[in-house]
């Protein structure tokens, strides 16, 4: 299970690997979208997933909007991902 401390702790192993983005994956009421962060957003992204999303990963307003998962890596990724 995703956790907000999952969400810390991806953040963090990107800036220390020196990734180039990370990849959240987000289902909003059924809809699924993948959000690529490059490096010099993490700071922003990582403040505001902590504020808008609970300790098990549901948006604070809508609890049909949640993280179902993280990646990071390369631009190479994308093709993968996408």
């Amino acid at each position: 299970m995703l956790t907000k401390e999952t969400l810390i702790n991806t953040f963090e192993k990107v800036r220390r690997e020196d990734f180039q983005y990370l990849f959240v994956n987000i289902v909003a009421e059924g809809v699924e979208e993948v959000i690529v962060v490059p490096r010099h957003s993490l700071d922003a992204k990582e403040k505001f997933y902590i504020n808008a999303y609970t300790d098990d990963l549901k948006h604070v307003m809508n609890k049909d909007v949640y993280i179902k998962g993280m990646s990071y890596g390369s631009a190479y990724e994308l093709d993968n991902i996408l």
